[in-house]
């Protein structure tokens, strides 16, 4: 597969702003980001996933672990609201 100087060709013929720009080749494994339906679909999962861990008959956990897992699934859900949301995401680290 060329890459996109190959399919583009010399741009430099339209003048200085587009000659040379450093281009960079795309290799089949580049990551695509995921659209906010895609990562709100995820988030759905992994909370739906977890359940078991923040349900009131629990009693294996520790209070501790509970409200580590209670804040992990706080900062699922409140990832549509980083900034850079669906492109750039922070997901959380989910407990032991």
């Amino acid at each position: 597969m060329g890459g996109i100087k190959d399919r583009l060709g010399d741009l430099s013929w339209l003048g200085d702003a587009y000659a040379n720009q450093g281009w960079v080749e795309v290799g089949e494994e580049t990551q695509v980001p995921l659209t906010e339906a895609e990562v709100l679909d995820t988030i759905d999962k992994i909370l739906s996933n977890t359940a078991w861990a923040v349900a009131t008959d629990n009693t294996a956990m520790t209070k501790e672990t509970r409200a580590q897992w209670l804040e992990f699934r706080d900062a699922l859900r409140n990832i549509p609201l980083q900034d850079g949301f669906p492109v750039s995401i922070v997901w959380p680290s989910q407990p032991e």
